[in-house]
């Protein structure tokens, strides 16, 4: 037991478990156990390849049972809401009203005023779990900490759980892609700091770990959803390459596991009517998507004016996500009701309602009516003309905006695919243009969500790989890729998840101080000391890193090195800024 105390002190972590492991008095199970953790504990200090497999097998399971926890919650909600309490109460009393009051509308012209009245109440319930357990964060903030602290709190955990649930419920345009992300994040950041006792580079792995788990479980694609979580870090491509292979393996463990758990298949989810089962691609066909990818990075800028114009709208209310959680979500949520009546599809998050589209024929899910305010009747008889597609689009990407303002929580992903497929369809079924004629639907709807998404995203090889796993059609994938990158490249000065950024240990590796200039160069701790150093200056026995993100640091007299010990000043023939490492 010594061996792991010391083991415990070398990298300067308390282990609160050891008084106990040490301690007689103590309950003979809970010394037992305590003494077998601290074992754990200290075998797994030194990352190696075989460490990280151990990693990757606790951390799949865990997540796969998480993240099945919370998609077997939000559906039960979801089913009751929507589906069983409609049929079994809400449309029998209707109808009995209707018959035994001679004033009483129809149901086919009352039944709307359910979905708005429903939306309302669970827009006050998001409200009200933000303002009783405090903000759960967004996806931007998520990719915050993972850049500052290296970790999701486990604090934000239930208020994400519940908030989300609630937006999700709602019909709000967010899905629980983002929830499942923070929340498998934040779970596995919690072993790593009060389990394994990481810290820096080693818990920001963890982390990592977690979150690709999320998204490859909800995806239902191992590598396209880990990817996702990998890029979306980065405004120009993933940078924690290192633990990328280990990430994949931990996604693809979660997603057997969740799969298993929930009894799900694999495979597509889409299926576009119009589409062969199988057809030749060319070099028209690329060319085809990096035109799309033109088309897409616009629409992109339009979806973030909208989003700067409703902001200022909402802010002019005296409203806000943060400060007025309560009246946002619930004006939010009758916005949202409103909306959906008079357009049915762009109700929820977008991942069955493209199924909608792709197959017309076939009736929207969730919504209850399933005509809005135009009757029980599916929306227009599932048919969709071009014009019908491309207000669709434009007000999802509406819908998304009022979503997110009204501090809803959840992630844009299946929205702005659903946005995207819209306006592809739309442009396909345009009559008498030339090469559109007799092209798969689903080749130009997949390259237009696509390239909408990675504008927004920054995630181009994920976003590919997914929608060519979800519509089933391999052809897709290169022309998806093409309209991804031109998507990318054409809004790369346009981001808008702003607290993206490059990995600070890389552009630190690749600065070399001028030992002459400076007098010394020094070595920064990877956990407390990281960013774009612009001088280091002797002074007095201290040292002054000034850092373009962060405040100022003096460092009087000695750095720590990375692994917590304290060395001595660094000498002038030291070259180089050392920072991170697995």
């Amino acid at each position: 037991m010594q061996k792991a105390q010391n083991a415990m002190a070398n990298v300067g972590l308390h282990d609160p478990l050891l008084p106990v492991a040490n301690d007689r008095h103590a309950p003979w199970l809970r010394r037992k156990l305590a003494s077998h953790l601290c074992r754990f504990q200290e075998s797994m200090q030194e990352l190696c390849p075989k460490k990280m497999i151990v990693l990757v097998l606790i951390f799949g399971c865990g997540t796969g049972i998480v993240a099945w926890i919370y998609n077997t919650f939000f559906e039960v909600i979801v089913h009751v809401a929507w589906d069983k309490l409609p049929e079994r109460l809400i449309r029998p009393t209707l109808l009995h009203l209707s018959k035994k009051v001679s004033w009483f509308p129809a149901v086919n012209r009352i039944a709307w005023v359910y979905t708005v009245v429903l939306s309302t109440c669970f827009g006050f319930l998001a409200g009200m779990t933000q303002r009783i357990l405090g903000s759960p964060g967004d996806l931007p903030d998520t990719v915050r900490d993972i850049h500052e602290k290296g970790y999701i709190s486990i604090s934000k955990a239930p208020s994400m759980f519940l908030c989300s649930t609630f937006s999700i419920a709602a019909g709000g345009s967010l899905g629980p892609e983002a929830p499942l992300l923070a929340l498998c994040g934040a779970s596995c950041s919690w072993f790593g700091r009060r389990v394994l006792l990481y810290k820096g580079q080693r818990l920001r792995n963890c982390a990592l770990l977690g979150m690709t788990a999320g998204l490859a479980a909800f995806f239902g694609v191992a590598l396209g959803g880990s990817l996702f979580a990998l890029e979306v870090l980065h405004r120009s491509g993933m940078q924690f390459y290192e633990v990328a292979t280990y990430a994949v393996a931990t996604g693809a463990l979660c997603l057997v596991v969740f799969r298993a758990l929930s009894g799900l298949p694999f495979g597509a989810i889409w299926e576009f009517t119009q589409a062969a089962p199988h057809f030749h691609v060319d070099f028209r066909h690329i060319l085809l998507g990096a035109a799309v990818g033109l088309i897409a990075a616009a629409f992109a800028m339009l979806f973030m004016a909208i989003h700067r114009v409703l902001g200022k709208v909402v802010s002019s209310l005296g409203l806000h996500e943060h400060h007025t959680p309560v009246r946002s979500g619930a004006l939010g949520g009758l916005v949202i009701g409103v909306i959906g009546v008079l357009l049915p599809p762009v109700m929820f998050w977008g991942e069955f309602e493209i199924g909608t589209l792709a197959a017309p024929s076939s009736a929207l899910p969730h919504i209850w009516p399933k005509g809005g305010v135009w009757g029980l009747e599916p929306f227009q008889q599932g048919h969709y003309t071009p014009v019908l597609l491309l207000v669709i689009a434009v007000v999802k990407l509406i819908t998304v905006s009022v979503t997110v303002l009204s501090g809803f929580r959840g992630g844009f992903i299946f929205p702005l695919f659903l946005a995207g497929t819209s306006l592809g369809l739309a442009i396909t079924h345009v009559p008498n243009v030339p090469f559109l004629q007799g092209l798969p639907d689903v080749m130009v709807a997949m390259t237009m969500a696509a390239g909408l998404n990675t504008a927004i995203t920054r995630t181009p090889f994920a976003t590919s790989l997914i929608l060519t796993a979800l519509s089933g059609h391999p052809e897709v994938a290169v022309p998806c890729l093409a309209s991804s990158l031109v998507a990318l490249f054409l809004t790369l000065p346009f981001p808008f998840i702003l607290s993206q950024r490059d990995r600070r240990d890389i552009t630190i590796k690749d600065l070399e101080l001028d030992a002459e200039a400076t007098g010394q160069t020094v070595h920064i701790d990877q956990g407390t000391f990281s960013g774009r150093v612009q001088e280091v200056a002797d002074e007095s026995d201290s040292y002054v890193v000034s850092d373009s993100h962060v405040h100022n640091w003096v460092i009087s007299g000695q750095l720590t090195n990375g692994n917590g010990h304290v060395e001595a000043p660094a000498t002038p023939d030291q070259l180089g800024v050392v920072i991170g490492g697995v």
